[in-house]
């Protein structure tokens, strides 16, 4: 019997499975050359890292996390960056040699690749721009985003408490109602929400048998007993992979345009050891570990729960730092100066017999600067005010008074 460790069940929140050799279906095949597989290629190795910054952090049981949410999230972040802050943008994100238009086009080409509904799978994701009623957006940032992330736009008075239940139920309607909430207040300097969603809901391509489900014992990573779970069990022939770090196995969904990667620890080692290693080439090579076997037996536990964490300190620990500052660049977006507040990122999965739902949201908050607006400063005196007169050096008030009724003779 296969026995899992509770550390967390170790799940590559990416879930999507580039260029899986199970694919034979109809839906659209992502067309690879040497730009589109640097985006795919950084846009893991920049999701693995968060993965691994968020876990040596968190050292929770379980965690999940969308690796594609944040990178369309901050990819409509990054078309309003300039300057150094577009530069962190572009390191972090590993955009360096690709133009901002190039990899619209590519992640373009990429969302219309992943979402589907047929056959079993359904994929949706869905974009969108919250701003501030009065709040000056530039019109070339809207459409680039509504252009290349489809994004749907909608300006709110955030000074309203409806707003936040506007925003929330959009993430809710998205997600099919396995995220709730993502905001839970808008502070008077908060200008924008930038929001991806992603929905995923996938029948296995060989389903567990309900009436094989047993319950069994559940072990911590120690080999004491965690306790009794439901657990399920198929077989069938699946690619496998065996190294001295971990077991493997790849469970396809219906048509082979997604598959689950599920990998055990070796003995001796922990789901923390593993996650330690990861990164972009380390996750090529256990790619490359994979084979087909006759024959091989899955016992699974059943399991469901939700995430949630601001990732807004990991992300400025991983180079962006400069965004969540008043010397962030978002000029792209407005003449009105902007740093981001906040990233914040929930999901949901529930893995069962007959296959998995998934939900991440991903939301970007924007708030001005402590600068405050560019541009002249106005103000009219033209109501009642009160005035001084002070000796500068020692700011001793010589004189001081107000003024109701301006005459001069």
């Amino acid at each position: 019997m296969i026995v899992m460790k509770k550390t967390g069940i170790f799940i590559l929140a990416v879930i999507l499975c580039w260029g899986c050799d199970w694919f034979d279906g109809d839906d659209p095949v992502f067309d690879y050359n040497k730009k589109t597989a640097k985006v795919i290629d950084t846009n893991n190795s920049f999701g693995l890292e968060l993965f691994r910054v968020i876990n040596a952090r968190e050292q929770s049981a379980n965690l999940m996390m969308s690796p594609t949410s944040v990178s369309l999230a901050l990819g409509m972040a990054y078309n309003g960056a300039e300057g150094t802050t577009r530069e962190a943008f572009e390191n972090v994100l590993e955009y360096e040699g690709l133009t901002r238009d190039e990899v619209n086009e590519i992640t373009l080409d990429l969302i219309n690749t992943l979402v589907t509904n047929s056959k079993g799978n359904l994929l949706e994701i869905a974009n969108s721009i919250w701003y501030r009623n009065g709040f000056p957006v530039y019109d070339a940032f809207i459409e680039m985003n509504r252009t290349y992330f489809s994004a749907e736009v909608e300006a709110l008075d955030f000074s309203n408490p409806k707003a936040i239940e506007t925003i929330n139920k959009w993430v809710a309607d998205k997600t099919h109602d396995k995220i709730r909430k993502v905001i839970n207040e808008l502070s008077p300097e908060s200008m924008m929400v930038l929001i991806n969603a992603l929905y995923f809901n996938c029948l296995w391509e060989t389903e567990f048998d309900p009436d094989a489900t047993k319950t069994e014992m559940f072990y911590n990573e120690d080999q004491s007993r965690y306790g009794e779970v439901e657990m399920m069990t198929t077989e069938a022939t699946f690619n496998y992979a065996s190294t001295e770090d971990f077991t493997a196995v790849e469970l396809p969904y219906k048509s082979g345009k997604f598959s689950m990667r599920l990998f055990l620890p070796a003995y001796g080692s922990s789901v923390n050891d593993l996650i330690d290693q990861l990164d972009g080439a380390t996750w090529n090579s256990w790619l490359e570990a994979f084979a087909e076997h006759d024959d091989v037996q899955v016992i699974l536990p059943k399991f469901k729960f939700e995430y949630e964490r601001s990732i807004g300190n990991d992300l400025a620990d991983m180079g962006l730092g400069i965004a969540f500052t008043d010397a962030a660049d978002f000029s792209g977006i407005s003449d009105i100066d902007l740093l981001i507040s906040e990233v914040i990122h929930k999901t949901y999965i529930d893995v069962n017999e007959e296959g998995t739902e998934a939900a991440a949201v991903t939301a970007v908050v924007f708030d001005i600067t402590s600068v405050g607006p560019s541009g002249p400063i106005v103000l009219r005196l033209d109501r009642p005010f009160l005035f001084t007169i002070t000796e500068n050096s020692s700011n001793a008030i010589m004189f001081a008074g107000k003024l109701g009724a301006p005459e001069y003779d």
